[in-house]
């Protein structure tokens, strides 16, 4: 069950954050794209242990491909970003059911 929240959060949050994050930097590309990025590697990240860094290699990997971003700084930063703000969506909706 939290795995499934998990996923469902970070594909409401994260490709937001990253078209926003594209936006501020002046960078080029489809909201479409995004999504697809951000389900394959949410996809990633429910892999046993390793998950979340392939995660984060994934998404940078295909931002940079699917976008206009250079890997340093502009996709890794964006992903940090997004990666935070899905992180603090997250304990929220946690804190919100626990009460």
């Amino acid at each position: 069950m939290v795995f499934i929240v998990k996923f469902l959060v970070e594909l409401a949050i994260a490709p937001v954050c990253l078209w926003l994050a594209m936006k501020l930097t002046k960078e080029q590309g489809s909201f479409l794209l995004l999504l697809a990025a951000v389900f394959i590697a949410a996809l990633v990240g429910l892999i046993p242990y390793v998950g979340g860094f392939l995660s984060f290699v994934v998404l940078i990997v295909l931002i940079s491909k699917w976008t206009t971003a250079e890997i340093w700084p502009d996709a890794v930063l964006m992903v940090v970003v997004a990666w935070g703000l899905a992180a603090i969506a997250n304990f929220a909706i946690k804190a919100a059911l626990v009460s």
